[in-house]
């Protein structure tokens, strides 16, 4: 299939992101997500397929979406306003709704309709240093079409970056980090037990494909710094020992926020984000004076442009 065609599901594409790679970039959020978080700002990025946000702030109880509804998935309650159970996601209720209160997150596109948004930049990617970024979700867990987007990158002359919490099989981050110019890669502890308790899978698998990228692509690790999870000069001692051992130069430590708390709500869903402590700013410079004294370099939040 020739790479314009490869078909994938996206969030949203973000023009002039400044913290997501070097320069100005394009970034482009792939729908899907092996992991689960307990921190996680993007529960619209778990599932793969296409879902509908209910924003009920906007809703005037007109009952047009209960009408459109052949599946009855739809209700007069705002507290459950669609029963995903039932729903097929054919979005009639969506086009049924004029007031923007029901939504569609996710949306499939090709690789070549893809690069016809980024193409359009090309001129300030070349002035920054700049380029795309792939991100999530997981890009990863959509292999075929990110590997096509790199690939056409590639052929435009224009930098790719993976944001990448590197939970794939070996054989796919092995054919992708051959095709980009750096991994972004997310290290959220070093122990196996406790990553499995934090987000749903263990560590090893990640551990294993950090030492692949490595090889074929530049790294940054960064590392979320939760408060009571994973901020034990232990867990930092370990982060900073593994960058070394891969060569690694710098470490972004990316404090936890609750920003995502309104996209649990509008999935229909209870945010856990409030169960977590944002860090201080005492804490966040504990931890980047402690990795920097292992020969590293630090950032607090995202790489940003320069």
């Amino acid at each position: 299939m020739e790479l314009e065609r490869v078909r994938g599901i996206i969030t949203t594409i973000k023009t002039f992101a400044t913290h997501d790679g070097p320069g100005i970039r394009t970034t482009i959020f792939l729908k899907g997500c092996p992991l689960r978080c307990l921190w996680c700002s993007s529960p619209e990025t778990w599932e793969k397929n296409p879902q509908i946000y209910f924003k009920a702030e906007k809703c005037v109880d007109c009952g047009e979406c209960v009408r459109a509804c052949p599946r009855n998935a739809v209700t007069m309650n705002k507290e459950r306003k669609i029963l995903r159970e039932l729903c097929d996601l054919c979005m009639k209720c969506v086009e049924a709704c004029k007031y923007g209160a029901l939504e569609i997150v996710g949306r499939e596109v090709s690789a070549g309709e893809i690069m016809e948004e980024v193409v359009k930049d090309k001129v300030f990617y070349e002035r920054s240093g700049g380029g795309v970024t792939l991100s999530g979700g997981e890009p990863l867990y959509q292999p075929d079409f990110t590997l096509a987007l790199a690939k056409l990158c590639r052929r435009e002359s224009i930098s790719v970056v993976l944001d990448t919490s590197g939970y794939a099989s070996p054989r796919w981050v092995e054919e992708i980090a051959k095709n980009i110019d750096m991994a972004l890669l997310d290290i959220k502890h070093m122990d196996p037990v406790k990553h499995k308790e934090m987000t749903g899978v263990s560590n090893e698998l990640i551990l294993e494909n950090a030492k692949l990228m490595v090889k074929k692509c530049e790294v940054r690790i960064s590392l979320p710094l939760i408060p009571g999870l994973n901020n034990t000069l232990e867990n930092l001692k370990r982060t900073a020992e593994f960058a070394r051992s891969l060569g690694v130069e710098a470490i972004d430590i990316v404090p936890f926020h609750r920003l995502g708390s309104h996209k649990y709500r509008f999935l229909g869903m209870t945010s856990p984000l409030s169960k977590f402590r944002v860090p201080s700013e005492a804490e966040i410079r504990e931890a980047m004076e402690f990795i920097e004294a292992y020969g590293l370099k630090t950032t607090k939040g995202r790489m940003i442009a320069s």
